[in-house]
């Protein structure tokens, strides 16, 4: 009998984002876009070097990439669990 292991939760917003990314296959720069911000910063966002980030910015983000209520709130504890300084 074979067992099949569901693939576990990113566990870096990093991860998460490209996870979401890969799902609707898109790339940075075409996020960046539809967000309506530049390539370098959607990027910054993607590595969490963004710290306190504009709550529209992240709504923008979340219907890009098609998040269900579940993921956006992933997202936002992704988020605070980065380091602050």
């Amino acid at each position: 009998m074979s067992v099949t292991i569901a693939p576990t939760a990113p566990d870096t917003l990093r991860e998460f984002l490209m996870a979401c990314r890969d799902r609707i296959s898109v790339s940075q720069e075409r996020v960046a876009i539809e967000v309506g911000v530049s390539g370098r910063h959607y990027g910054a966002l993607e590595r969490g070097q963004v710290r306190n980030p504009n709550p529209v910015l992240l709504t923008r983000v979340a219907e890009v990439l098609r998040m269900s209520e579940a993921e956006q709130e992933r997202m936002r504890c992704l988020l605070s669990a980065l380091p602050t300084a």
